[in-house]
């Protein structure tokens, strides 16, 4: 059995963003000391695109939610930090396509994500702590980094099982690349509105992509497997969410998912804010 190639080829890359991180915080702390903090706690859904999913299909909106902390560098730049966590689901019955209605896969899975990205607001918030012109609206974009942990899972009898342990591809098979990590890097993009209400307090609502290193959020990626070596070495669960829990239509090799494309997400969120300090 081969070990999941991740942290071999990408553990520098899992340093490298630590690294970042702290660089970035201590330029926040320092450097930058003059400006304001920022507290916000979001909601809204998430969204997968990939291999069972190509058309966009409402069922598959799923809840999100998120807590940031955001330090102004500048008067139009912040660099912000958080933590997100969501579902994603995707299925084949929803489909426009023969092909994938007739490969009838399905999958769900929690995305749980710790990101750090560089925010550019347009428009200078020059009457900040003034509490008799307190409202202020600015769109912003943001960039960066970010670390996120998915578990794909298939419905087999009643029951949800992970489906990365079960190698539905043939990945623990004679031959096989081993499986791929649970733990991947992704690199949002977005924009956004924000709007103060007060001096303290204000809300904005964002939109935000997620560009992927991994084509496995939905378990799908490349070939069919050897069946027969399947079932012998991970049993009927394995075989069956291969498949699609259904008599098999497809020979060994036959073509499972479109490997040349990564899968991403996407969130959409409203979040609170609330200003820790106001500007000096």
């Amino acid at each position: 059995m081969k070990k999941s190639s991740f942290f071999d080829s990408n553990a520098l890359w899992t340093v490298r963003f630590g690294c970042i991180l702290m660089l970035l915080y201590a330029m926040s702390t320092t450097a930058f000391a003059q400006r304001s903090h920022m507290l916000g706690a979001g909601v809204g859904t998430l969204y997968y695109y990939g291999d069972l999913s190509d058309i966009f299909v409402s069922s598959n909106l799923k809840p999100a939610g998120s807590i940031t902390y955001q330090k102004y560098l500048s008067e139009h730049i912040a660099f912000r930090g958080g933590f997100s966590l969501g579902q994603i689901a995707g299925t084949d019955a929803a489909a426009n396509d023969n092909g994938r209605i007739l490969r009838d896969l399905s999958f769900k899975s929690t995305i749980g994500e710790i990101h750090a990205v560089t925010v550019y607001e347009f428009f200078q918030d020059k009457y900040f702590g003034n509490d008799q012109k307190a409202h202020h609206l600015s769109p912003y974009v943001f960039g960066g980094m970010a670390m996120f942990f998915h578990n794909p899972k298939g419905k087999y009898e009643g029951e949800w099982h992970a489906l990365q342990p079960l190698g539905t591809e043939g990945q623990f098979l004679s031959g096989g690349k081993g499986p791929y990590s649970r733990v991947q890097l992704s690199f949002p993009m977005g924009l956004g509105m924000n709007l103060r209400l007060t001096a303290n307090t204000g809300i904005s609502a964002e939109i935000g992509y997620r560009f992927t290193m991994t084509d496995y959020l939905d378990d799908v990626s490349t070939n069919y497997p050897d069946f027969n070596e399947l079932l012998e070495s991970s049993g009927p669960v394995a075989m069956a969410l291969s498949t699609g829990n259904k008599e098999v239509y497809f020979l060994p090799g036959d073509k499972r998912g479109n490997p040349e494309k990564n899968d991403g997400y996407m969130f959409m969120t409203m979040t609170f804010n609330y200003y820790l300090s106001r500007f000096k």
